[in-house]
């Protein structure tokens, strides 16, 4: 799916063209018209004269810093610096730059939900990752809604190392809960992936509240209303004993939905991906950093900043065990991909630039 650009479409609300993309049965519609003082393109619709810049609808409108020190301090931020060490290199309030992680992440939200829009996941591994906002359980703070212990879900394609969906939630079975709505939305509106998973959290209930159906009313006793699984779902568990210490003394295997035989060699016994996807977070996201003065102090910005480093590692950043080999001249040179390119969703790596000069149409946003 192709992201529109800025001079794409017009983004006059009154307009009749009005988030209709050139080539979608207005072509030429938009034609340039200038430059600004600072030399940003200008552009006008010819349906109804309004003009704008090449910067309208994005994060960079009207901003007073320059749009390299914009797109530094994002990279860095996605890269695992603090705030507060990007504030020292650039020079820029952390005020300043957490507006910008803020619109960021925002943005990030839109265009995942537009570029995964329709992405089907083969199989699939599922994890909770915990994290705190506002305390670290000092002082005697209380837990509440907004304040306290949350977990952040993630569904990670074994094949493509794709972050597909993730959920956050003051438990991991509501977190899960709404990284499987988020997966519905996108490309398993029927049923879920086959899937893996640990032992903990409430990830059996989340995925039958999400996808499970009540069975048909036979004409006998109460109306059923209670959710089942389907018939041709594949989820397994691999749940780790340990003893009074802690240490793990076995990992268990158990199948809980589909064929024993087919669920072990699709999904293998192990959920490495998962884990090791949650090392990259906690390496690559400052707020994930155990034992650190970076966590979150706001819930918001927890999740638009785990939303900005999602599209990072998605699309910009290149992932070293899914590098293909390619013979030219008789030497093997090795192609870079990102997960999204393993994934058939982008053809080369994005840039920080493109995608935050990227917009969604509300047309595409809604359907």
């Amino acid at each position: 799916r192709r992201l529109a650009q800025v001079g794409d479409f017009c983004p006059n609300s009154s307009c009749s063209n009005h988030d209709q993309c050139a080539g979608e049965g207005s072509p030429g519609i938009i034609i340039k018209h200038g430059k600004t003082r600072s030399g940003r393109q200008r552009f006008r619709c010819k349906a109804c004269g309004s003009s704008f810049t090449s910067s309208k609808g994005t994060l960079f409108y009207r901003k007073r810093n320059s749009e390299k020190t914009i797109i530094d301090a994002l990279s860095q931020i996605a890269e695992g610096s603090r705030i507060s060490s990007v504030s020292r290199t650039k020079g820029v309030k952390t005020d300043t730059i957490l507006s910008w992680v803020r619109e960021a992440g925002e943005h990030a939200e839109e265009v995942e939900e537009f570029l995964l829009g329709k992405h089907q996941v083969q199989r699939a591994q599922i994890d909770g990752l915990w994290a705190y906002v506002q305390n670290k359980f000092k002082k005697n703070y209380q837990e509440t809604e907004t304040s306290g212990s949350f977990w952040r879900s993630t569904v990670t394609d074994i094949d493509t190392r794709l972050r597909a969906a993730r959920g956050l939630g003051k438990d991991e079975t509501k977190a899960s809960l709404k990284a499987f709505e988020s997966l519905r939305r996108r490309g398993h509106p029927q049923a879920p992936p086959p899937i893996a998973s640990d032992g903990w959290g409430g990830i059996t209930e989340a995925m039958i509240k999400v996808w499970g159906r009540i069975p048909p009313y036979r004409g006998r006793g109460r109306p059923p209303t209670r959710k089942l699984p389907g018939d041709d779902w594949q989820y397994l568990q691999m749940i780790k004993h340990r003893d009074k210490r802690g240490r793990l003394m076995e990992i268990e295997a158990k199948v809980v939905f589909g064929n024993e035989q087919a669920v072990r060699q699709l999904l293998g016994e192990n959920t490495a991906y998962a884990e090791r996807n949650h090392l990259t977070m906690r390496h690559f996201n400052g707020r994930l950093v155990r034992k650190s003065l970076a966590f979150s102090k706001k819930v918001r910005m927890l999740a638009v900043s785990t939303a900005w480093e999602d599209l990072y590692y998605n699309f910009v950043r290149v992932h070293k065990s899914l590098r293909k080999p390619s013979r030219q001249a008789g030497k093997t040179q090795w192609i870079q991909q990102t997960p999204a390119m393993a994934a058939n969703l982008a053809r080369q790596p994005y840039t920080v630039r493109s995608l935050l000069f990227a917009v969604v149409p509300k047309q595409h946003l809604s359907g």
